[in-house]
């Protein structure tokens, strides 16, 4: 936990307050702190630590200076999800694994290891197109190409014991502190890093045609949600909004939302390629301004237009190539 705190810390921008990044770590559900985790690389850490108590937070960064290990050498970031997006994408591959073991061996009548049903509607479709498209043998290669990767990308692989399947269960994490001689801590960050470095293997559809199909988006809130079912029906910002009955202002922060999820991803119908061009010309010389200098060095943009763009280029989506740190 203490890594995670320091590593957010560290590169967090200079002006950002101590309450900002509590809010990101402790996923304080507001559209702030959502750019707040994308605009500082900091997305796949939002509602990592949910139980975190802020006077707990303080503790720990009031003990910053006396840490002697290096964060920036512990700790993977993903730029495109949010750490509940991780764990319910896992959770998804366990339930696969676990339905496929089950039903190779004629045994139907198992207990399910989550009873979320975002997770079994979707590993359920997933399991049926496996089936009728006898790829069992494409779905086991693509895991142990996965598993593979994540032994040598991994300074310690720990996932693999949170797999379940016929006759075999899984661990939880203190066995494995218990197995592997470590504090839980230490696994929870392990547990984390691997997490990370799947969901970047998950994204390449050409390696992973099977488990990308796993990939579990951040969730929506629920305006935010009903503006996304308008956008796909046509409907204009301004349109919205008077739909609605708020401020233009509101659905902005929605659309945001959108983009900062990865729902929607085609930036030209708010922003011109030209002003792409020249805004990333001074973001990326000067990635961790303020909003208002960004204002001042491109007048031509208003403010949404400038969060845009930002959440586009730190998402990796315009242009610019984003990797596990």
């Amino acid at each position: 936990m203490e890594s995670i705190i320091q590593y957010a810390l560290d590169h967090a921008h200079t002006y950002k307050t101590d309450k900002s990044i509590y809010n990101i770590v402790n996923g304080k559900k507001s559209h702030q702190t959502f750019f707040d985790a994308c605009s500082q690389r900091l997305m796949s850490l939002y509602h990592i630590l949910p139980g975190l108590k802020y006077t707990t937070f303080e503790d720990i960064i009031s003990d910053q200076n006396q840490q002697t290990t290096d964060s920036t050498e512990m700790i993977k970031v993903h730029p495109r999800f949010s750490y509940d997006s991780l764990s319910l994408t896992f959770k998804a591959l366990q339930l696969l694994i676990q339905t496929v073991s089950h039903v190779e061996r004629n045994n139907k009548a198992f207990m399910p290891l989550t009873e979320q049903a975002v997770i079994q509607k979707g590993v359920k479709q997933l399991f049926y197109y496996i089936q009728n498209n006898d790829l069992v043998t494409a779905f086991i290669d693509e895991l142990y190409q996965l598993f593979k990767h994540l032994e040598e990308q991994q300074e310690q692989s720990v996932l693999h014991y949170y797999l379940q399947g016929y006759e075999e269960a899984m661990y939880t994490r203190q066995q494995i502190s218990l197995i592997e001689g470590l504090d839980e801590t230490e696994v929870f960050r392990l547990e984390y890093n691997g997490l990370v470095e799947m969901m970047f293997e998950f994204e390449d559809v050409d390696r992973y045609p099977i488990l990308n199909q796993l990939i579990v988006y951040p969730p929506l809130s629920y305006n935010t949600s009903e503006t996304y079912v308008q956008l796909q029906q046509g409907k204009t910002m301004d349109q919205i909004a008077r739909h609605k009955h708020v401020k233009i202002n509101t659905i902005e922060d929605h659309i945001l939302e959108l983009f900062i999820k990865g729902y929607i991803s085609d930036y030209t119908h708010f922003v011109s390629n030209e002003q792409l061009t020249n805004f990333k010309t001074y973001y990326l010389a000067q990635p961790t301004l303020r909003l208002r200098e960004y204002k001042e060095m491109m007048d031509e943009l208003d403010y949404f237009q400038i969060k845009l763009l930002i959440v586009g280029i730190e998402r990796g989506e315009l242009g610019v190539k984003t990797s596990a740190e």
